[in-house]
């Protein structure tokens, strides 16, 4: 959650400077009667948003075959339930990290998600994890976000 408040600052702050470039390239009439609240939450809705939008298409391009190589590294985790969905954050021929998202139950046996990013090679047409670190499970103390935060 803290990941989540701190990324939208961020995208808030992007939101500015973009607002403040835009408001710098036009005329000057228009800037007299221009309401600055409308460009800022637009641009910091983008702001947040490509970099979501930017996941989905890695994971479209380059997620396909992904899926049991992830399973592999949540079983290597310990993490019980099933993967809920994954999203690749940088990609090329032969090797990928992966943000993962599974389900997990914690020390109390409530759901959780539990937050993995993995790192795959790609070996003879098949996806491998070679290392994963957790991000983001209560029931294993770790208390960190992903950027963007997924959770």
């Amino acid at each position: 959650m803290l990941g989540l408040v701190g990324y939208s600052i961020g995208c808030l702050v992007i939101g500015a400077l973009m607002t403040t470039i835009i408001h710098f390239f036009r005329p000057i009439k228009v800037n007299d009667d221009a309401k600055v609240w409308k460009p800022l939450i637009v641009s910091t809705l983008i702001a947040m948003a490509v970099p979501y939008i930017y996941g989905e298409v890695m994971t479209r391009m380059h997620g396909t075959g992904m899926s049991s190589g992830i399973s592999e590294a949540l079983d290597s985790a310990g993490v019980i339930g099933p993967l809920k969905y994954f999203r690749v954050m940088t990609a090329s021929d032969s090797k990928a990290t992966v943000i993962a998202v599974a389900n997990d139950k914690n020390e109390w046996g409530m759901a959780e998600n539990a937050v993995v990013e993995v790192d795959l090679v790609k070996d003879k047409g098949r996806w491998e994890a070679t290392s994963y670190k957790i991000v983001n499970s209560f029931s294993r103390q770790r208390d960190e976000t992903t950027m963007p935060p997924y959770w």
